[in-house]
């Protein structure tokens, strides 16, 4: 693997966990008692079908503007 798509993965990979990091604070500031009480009951699919919920709308209303 050459440095050049070494980097590029490396990136690709951080500005994706950023954005899933993003959605799942927004998601603790709109509805804590919902995110808390989903994790105690381990339900992480349900996590992740509200962050991914979440990215569709903003994906949306980006491409509103487009």
């Amino acid at each position: 693997m050459s440095a050049k798509v070494a980097l590029q993965l490396n990136a690709a990979v951080g500005l994706t966990s950023t954005v899933a990091a993003g959605a799942l604070m927004s998601m603790v500031m709109q509805n804590p008692a919902a995110v808390a009480e989903a994790i105690a009951r381990h339900e992480y699919q349900e996590v992740a079908m509200a962050v991914a919920h979440q990215l569709a709308g903003w994906l949306h209303a980006l491409l509103r503007f487009v």
